[in-house]
Protein backbone atom coordinates (compact mmCIF):
# COMPACT_ATOMS: atom_id res chain seq x y z
CA UNK A 1 0.00 0.00 0.00
CA UNK A 2 1.40 3.12 -1.03
CA UNK A 3 1.15 6.33 0.88
CA UNK A 4 1.30 10.17 -0.19
CA UNK A 5 2.79 12.50 2.26
CA UNK A 6 -0.57 14.98 1.47
CA UNK A 7 -2.42 14.53 4.93
CA UNK A 8 -5.81 16.66 5.02
CA UNK A 9 -6.46 17.83 8.74
CA UNK A 10 -10.07 17.13 10.07
CA UNK A 11 -11.52 20.51 9.95
CA UNK A 12 -11.20 20.75 6.28
CA UNK A 13 -12.34 17.08 5.30
CA UNK A 14 -15.39 17.40 7.81
CA UNK A 15 -16.40 20.11 6.30
CA UNK A 16 -16.14 19.40 2.73
CA UNK A 17 -17.68 16.20 3.37
CA UNK A 18 -20.33 17.34 5.75
CA UNK A 19 -21.75 19.91 2.35
CA UNK A 20 -20.96 16.65 0.27
CA UNK A 21 -23.33 14.65 1.96
CA UNK A 22 -26.62 17.98 2.10
CA UNK A 23 -25.70 19.02 -1.13
CA UNK A 24 -25.63 15.29 -2.97
CA UNK A 25 -28.42 13.61 -0.80
CA UNK A 26 -25.79 10.85 -0.30
CA UNK A 27 -26.73 8.49 2.90
CA UNK A 28 -25.67 10.53 6.51
CA UNK A 29 -23.97 7.84 8.66
CA UNK A 30 -23.43 3.96 8.02
CA UNK A 31 -23.45 1.39 10.42
CA UNK A 32 -20.99 -1.88 10.82
CA UNK A 33 -20.43 -4.81 12.55
CA UNK A 34 -18.40 -3.85 15.76
CA UNK A 35 -16.96 -7.08 17.45
CA UNK A 36 -14.91 -6.03 20.41
CA UNK A 37 -12.85 -7.94 23.57
CA UNK A 38 -11.17 -5.53 26.63
CA UNK A 39 -9.49 -6.52 29.59
CA UNK A 40 -11.39 -5.44 32.69
CA UNK A 41 -9.55 -4.71 36.26
CA UNK A 42 -12.13 -3.99 39.71
CA UNK A 43 -12.12 -3.94 43.07
CA UNK A 44 -12.23 -7.54 44.50
CA UNK A 45 -11.83 -8.65 48.31
CA UNK A 46 -9.44 -11.18 49.27
CA UNK A 47 -10.01 -14.45 51.73
CA UNK A 48 -9.77 -12.36 54.67
CA UNK A 49 -11.81 -9.09 53.28
CA UNK A 50 -8.83 -7.57 52.37
CA UNK A 51 -8.83 -5.55 49.05
CA UNK A 52 -7.36 -6.93 45.99
CA UNK A 53 -7.46 -6.32 42.32
CA UNK A 54 -9.25 -8.57 40.00
CA UNK A 55 -9.43 -9.00 36.33
CA UNK A 56 -11.98 -10.38 34.05
CA UNK A 57 -12.32 -10.17 29.99
CA UNK A 58 -15.37 -8.40 28.75
CA UNK A 59 -16.85 -8.86 24.91
CA UNK A 60 -19.12 -6.59 22.72
CA UNK A 61 -22.05 -9.26 23.73
CA UNK A 62 -21.80 -8.16 27.21
CA UNK A 63 -22.13 -4.76 26.46
CA UNK A 64 -24.95 -5.43 25.18
CA UNK A 65 -26.46 -7.59 27.41
CA UNK A 66 -26.26 -4.56 29.59
CA UNK A 67 -27.55 -1.80 27.59
CA UNK A 68 -30.52 -4.70 27.38
CA UNK A 69 -30.77 -4.74 31.06
CA UNK A 70 -29.68 -8.62 30.94
CA UNK A 71 -27.13 -10.68 32.56
CA UNK A 72 -23.70 -11.21 31.90
CA UNK A 73 -23.11 -14.18 29.65
CA UNK A 74 -27.00 -14.41 27.93
CA UNK A 75 -26.53 -16.18 24.99
CA UNK A 76 -27.50 -14.11 22.12
CA UNK A 77 -27.25 -13.99 18.27
CA UNK A 78 -29.67 -11.42 17.13
CA UNK A 79 -28.42 -8.51 18.85
CA UNK A 80 -24.71 -7.42 18.20
CA UNK A 81 -22.77 -4.60 18.72
CA UNK A 82 -21.96 -2.11 15.58
CA UNK A 83 -20.26 1.38 15.11
CA UNK A 84 -22.58 4.14 13.30
CA UNK A 85 -20.36 6.72 11.54
CA UNK A 86 -21.32 9.55 10.24
CA UNK A 87 -20.40 10.13 6.09
CA UNK A 88 -18.79 13.34 7.18
CA UNK A 89 -16.51 11.68 10.03
CA UNK A 90 -18.21 14.32 12.53
CA UNK A 91 -19.71 12.08 14.75
CA UNK A 92 -20.10 8.04 15.95
CA UNK A 93 -21.99 6.17 18.35
CA UNK A 94 -21.31 2.85 19.51
CA UNK A 95 -24.97 1.15 19.69
CA UNK A 96 -27.02 -2.05 19.37
CA UNK A 97 -28.02 -3.92 16.37
CA UNK A 98 -31.31 -5.73 15.86
CA UNK A 99 -30.17 -8.35 12.72
CA UNK A 100 -33.65 -9.40 12.39
CA UNK A 101 -35.24 -6.36 12.48
CA UNK A 102 -32.80 -4.37 10.61
CA UNK A 103 -32.44 -1.74 12.84
CA UNK A 104 -30.50 0.13 15.77
CA UNK A 105 -32.23 -0.59 19.09
CA UNK A 106 -30.18 1.69 21.66
CA UNK A 107 -27.21 3.75 21.37
CA UNK A 108 -25.02 2.48 24.13
CA UNK A 109 -22.12 5.21 24.08
CA UNK A 110 -22.20 8.71 21.78
CA UNK A 111 -19.02 10.56 20.71
CA UNK A 112 -18.58 13.90 22.57
CA UNK A 113 -15.11 14.55 20.18
CA UNK A 114 -14.09 13.25 17.05
CA UNK A 115 -10.68 14.20 15.84
CA UNK A 116 -9.62 12.73 11.95
CA UNK A 117 -6.61 12.78 9.74
CA UNK A 118 -7.23 11.55 6.21
CA UNK A 119 -5.07 10.49 3.24
CA UNK A 120 -5.09 10.06 -0.54
CA UNK A 121 -3.54 7.51 -2.82
CA UNK A 122 -4.58 8.88 -5.50
CA UNK A 123 -4.50 12.86 -5.27
CA UNK A 124 -6.98 12.66 -8.47
CA UNK A 125 -10.14 11.62 -6.14
CA UNK A 126 -11.89 14.35 -4.40
CA UNK A 127 -11.70 12.50 -1.19
CA UNK A 128 -8.88 10.35 1.43
CA UNK A 129 -8.93 6.40 1.26
CA UNK A 130 -8.04 6.09 4.76
CA UNK A 131 -8.00 8.14 7.75
CA UNK A 132 -6.94 7.61 11.33
CA UNK A 133 -9.18 9.32 14.60
CA UNK A 134 -9.18 9.70 18.03
CA UNK A 135 -12.79 10.23 19.53
CA UNK A 136 -13.74 9.96 22.89
CA UNK A 137 -17.01 8.00 23.82
CA UNK A 138 -19.43 9.20 26.55
CA UNK A 139 -21.56 5.92 27.57
CA UNK A 140 -25.39 5.95 28.49
CA UNK A 141 -27.60 4.91 31.05
CA UNK A 142 -29.12 2.01 30.01
CA UNK A 143 -30.23 -1.32 30.92
CA UNK A 144 -31.89 -1.25 34.90
CA UNK A 145 -30.85 -1.58 38.66
CA UNK A 146 -30.22 -5.75 38.39
CA UNK A 147 -28.49 -5.63 35.03
CA UNK A 148 -27.08 -2.36 33.25
CA UNK A 149 -24.87 0.66 32.53
CA UNK A 150 -24.89 3.49 34.66
CA UNK A 151 -22.25 5.55 33.34
CA UNK A 152 -18.33 5.88 32.55
CA UNK A 153 -16.25 6.49 28.90
CA UNK A 154 -14.42 5.05 26.35
CA UNK A 155 -11.47 6.45 24.31
CA UNK A 156 -10.90 5.38 21.02
CA UNK A 157 -8.17 5.83 18.72
CA UNK A 158 -8.05 3.91 15.35
CA UNK A 159 -7.61 3.53 11.49
CA UNK A 160 -11.41 3.81 9.10
CA UNK A 161 -11.21 3.12 5.30
CA UNK A 162 -13.45 5.81 3.54
CA UNK A 163 -14.85 5.81 -0.02
CA UNK A 164 -12.17 8.42 -2.46
CA UNK A 165 -15.62 9.69 -4.20
CA UNK A 166 -17.85 10.03 -1.44
CA UNK A 167 -15.44 10.19 1.74
CA UNK A 168 -18.15 7.91 3.39
CA UNK A 169 -16.46 4.79 5.85
CA UNK A 170 -16.87 1.98 3.48
CA UNK A 171 -16.27 -1.61 4.49
CA UNK A 172 -13.75 -3.75 2.02
CA UNK A 173 -11.62 -7.25 1.66
CA UNK A 174 -9.41 -7.37 5.08
CA UNK A 175 -6.49 -5.26 4.28
CA UNK A 176 -3.24 -4.80 5.97
CA UNK A 177 -1.28 -1.31 6.88
CA UNK A 178 1.96 -0.76 8.26
CA UNK A 179 1.09 1.50 10.71
CA UNK A 180 -1.54 -1.45 12.58
CA UNK A 181 1.73 -2.34 14.67
CA UNK A 182 3.01 1.22 15.79
CA UNK A 183 -0.35 2.38 16.46
CA UNK A 184 -1.45 -0.67 18.85
CA UNK A 185 -4.16 -2.08 16.44
CA UNK A 186 -4.72 -5.34 15.77
CA UNK A 187 -7.44 -7.83 14.50
CA UNK A 188 -9.53 -9.72 17.40
CA UNK A 189 -8.71 -13.75 17.32
CA UNK A 190 -11.14 -16.55 16.74
CA UNK A 191 -11.33 -17.55 20.29
CA UNK A 192 -11.94 -13.81 20.95
CA UNK A 193 -14.69 -13.31 18.41
CA UNK A 194 -15.91 -16.50 16.55
CA UNK A 195 -17.76 -13.40 13.82
CA UNK A 196 -17.15 -14.14 10.13
CA UNK A 197 -13.78 -12.10 8.91
CA UNK A 198 -14.25 -11.03 5.19
CA UNK A 199 -15.08 -7.23 4.97
CA UNK A 200 -13.48 -5.00 7.13
CA UNK A 201 -13.93 -1.04 7.66
CA UNK A 202 -11.29 -0.67 10.00
CA UNK A 203 -9.40 -1.31 13.79
CA UNK A 204 -9.09 0.24 16.68
CA UNK A 205 -8.19 0.02 20.36
CA UNK A 206 -8.85 2.13 23.60
CA UNK A 207 -9.34 2.33 27.47
CA UNK A 208 -11.56 3.84 29.65
CA UNK A 209 -13.92 3.26 32.44
CA UNK A 210 -17.25 1.19 32.34
CA UNK A 211 -19.70 1.70 35.16
CA UNK A 212 -22.32 -1.53 35.46
CA UNK A 213 -25.13 -3.08 37.31
CA UNK A 214 -23.99 -6.82 37.56
CA UNK A 215 -26.59 -9.09 39.17
CA UNK A 216 -27.74 -6.16 41.40
CA UNK A 217 -24.73 -5.08 42.53
CA UNK A 218 -22.80 -1.98 41.52
CA UNK A 219 -19.00 -2.31 40.15
CA UNK A 220 -16.76 0.19 38.54
CA UNK A 221 -14.58 -1.61 35.70
CA UNK A 222 -11.30 -0.21 34.35
CA UNK A 223 -10.44 -0.47 31.18
CA UNK A 224 -6.70 -0.37 30.59
CA UNK A 225 -6.95 -2.02 27.26
CA UNK A 226 -9.30 -3.05 24.74
CA UNK A 227 -9.84 -3.95 20.71
CA UNK A 228 -12.05 -3.40 18.09
CA UNK A 229 -13.11 -4.76 15.05
CA UNK A 230 -14.99 -2.89 12.37
CA UNK A 231 -16.44 -4.96 10.17
CA UNK A 232 -18.74 -5.26 7.23
CA UNK A 233 -22.04 -3.15 6.85
CA UNK A 234 -25.12 -3.51 8.37
CA UNK A 235 -27.02 -0.42 7.91
CA UNK A 236 -28.27 0.92 5.09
Amino acid sequence: MKYQKTILLTSAVAATLAISVIAGGLISQKTFRTPTTMTGVFQAEGLNGEPVIGFETLIGRDLVNLALGTPLGTARSNEVLALEIDCGQTGARLVVHDKLGDSNLVVIATATSLDVVGEKSNPATPFPNRARFVAHFEIQGLGDELNGLTGGYLTLAGRILTDPQTGCPEARLVDKDKFDKICGDRELKKSEDPDELVLRAGLGHYVGVLKINSNGAAKTVLVPYGVISIRRQLLP
